[in-house]
């Protein structure tokens, strides 16, 4: 299906037009994961309904990517919209350094009905990037309240992502082609397998205060086997390292599962979440722990308490998006529907296996990647789905492709058609 085109003179609703917008992006705003500047052919959204969203030509999209793996119930979702607006006309936020609001509290107990049974205290903050750095923080605190204070390396896996603050980027392996010069100490990145991890922990286990991992890689959509994921679960309770499992892109339904640890039967010590969370409709964040950790500061506040927060934590009307979707995830099915339609895309996709160039297709529910041969190929597919009126994520040689937990079976069939298509095309080497 090609591209539609409402109007060539398209504007974006009295705010000026693609090519005024753009020059006026030029000049001051600086964009986050990418060239500085903007790139010519860039998506200027404008609006969103459902699946789709449209740019300021007046082209419309399927967005198969869910913007950055965070718009999970698509575009337009009335109820969120309902409860946002409704509660920052009653109480936008408070500070939680001092007092509380209702629908943190709420939230809180939700997300632990979710969790349980050990994982039922929250502290909210508002990025996957800054809860992957509470949870390395609330780790390393845990064992110097206990009188370990050697216990400070944080061990992370290879090709993982974890965020872009320091903590959350040092856990990051790859993640920039300069992060090594920046790293801090006290991180540790291992090969992503159990007889690294083992064999790091019986040397520097008594050092060690966390393992961080996740359990389908954001960046390529890398799953780790289940057993694998219990024998990390087996080894941080034998070794006495805290295990903090980054369901930032995974949880709340991505992987056809409320949480991807559940389908590996395991709970971690800490869960961080934030995309699926407020589904993109606010900006919220979550580390999730057990009763035990939370103990070991509240035994403790007057020697440590908990000395970390941000100003807009449990901030009321974010979390009031966090229940409104959780009500939509589980009145509309979507975890099942994730499961359904995950199964679907991965047996759809497995058609182009047989080109040359097509290195592997992986994935667990609304989140697949297929991966290439290079970067350049990956690019060239991920250009020819967009002129197909199709968007998608290339992160290196891969293309992922995570939709909005609500899509349905035609749209999936769209999608892997105009894959095929284009990794066909690809092939081509007057293309590459």
């Amino acid at each position: 299906m090609s591209i539609a085109e409402t109007s060539p003179a398209a504007t974006t609703g009295g705010m000026g037009t693609r090519a005024e917008l753009l020059a006026v992006d030029a000049d001051f705003l600086w964009h986050p994961w990418s060239p500085s500047r903007v790139n010519p052919d860039t998506v200027l959204a404008v609006s969103g309904d459902g699946c789709e969203v449209r740019d300021a030509d007046g082209r419309t999209y399927l967005d198969a990517k869910s913007s950055g793996l965070n718009a999970t119930l698509g575009y337009g979702s009335r109820p969120v919209i309902d409860a946002v607006a409704g509660q920052l006309a009653r109480l936008m936020t408070y500070d939680m350094g001092e007092g509380a609001n209702e629908p943190a509290i709420r939230l809180a107990e939700r997300i632990a009905g979710l969790t349980g049974p050990r994982l039922t205290r929250t502290f909210f903050c508002n990025s996957g990037s800054e809860a992957a750095e509470a949870a390395i923080r609330i780790a390393r605190f845990y064992h110097a309240v206990r009188g370990e204070r050697q216990r400070g390396l944080v061990v992370s896996f290879e090709n993982a992502y974890h965020g872009a603050t320091l903590g959350a980027a040092a856990s990051s392996a790859g993640a920039s082609p300069v992060s090594a010069e920046f790293t801090p100490a006290g991180f540790v990145t291992l090969p992503g397998r159990t007889d690294a991890l083992r064999d790091f922990l019986a040397g520097q286990g008594d050092r060690t205060a966390a393992v961080l991992i996740e359990p389908v890689q954001a960046r390529g959509a890398h799953q780790v086997p289940d057993d694998r994921l219990r024998e990390v679960r087996e080894l941080c309770s034998r070794y006495g390292a805290l295990l903090i499992l980054d369901e930032v892109t995974t949880g709340f339904g991505r992987t056809g599962r409320m949480f991807g640890y559940q389908h590996a039967g395991v709970e971690p010590d800490l869960l961080t979440t934030s995309k699926g969370l407020a589904a993109g409709y606010m900006s919220l964040a979550a580390v999730t722990t057990t009763e035990h950790v939370f103990d070991v500061f509240d035994t403790h506040r007057k020697q440590a308490g908990f000395v970390h927060g941000h100003t807009h934590s449990g901030h009321a009307a974010a979390c009031a998006a966090g229940l409104a979707v959780l009500d939509v995830i589980e009145r509309d099915g979507l975890v099942a529907n994730a499961a359904a339609r995950g199964t679907q895309l991965l047996a759809a996709l497995d058609g182009v296996r047989g080109l040359p160039f097509v290195r592997d297709i992986r994935g667990r529910g609304l989140l697949a990647a297929v991966e290439f041969d290079g970067s350049p190929r990956a690019s060239l597919v991920r250009r020819r789905m967009k002129e197909d009126g199709i968007l998608v994520r290339r992160t290196g040689p891969n293309i992922v492709i995570a939709p909005p937990l609500i899509i349905d079976a035609g749209r999936i069939d769209r999608i892997a058609g105009a894959f095929t298509a284009a990794a066909e095309a690809a092939a081509d080497p007057k293309t590459t």
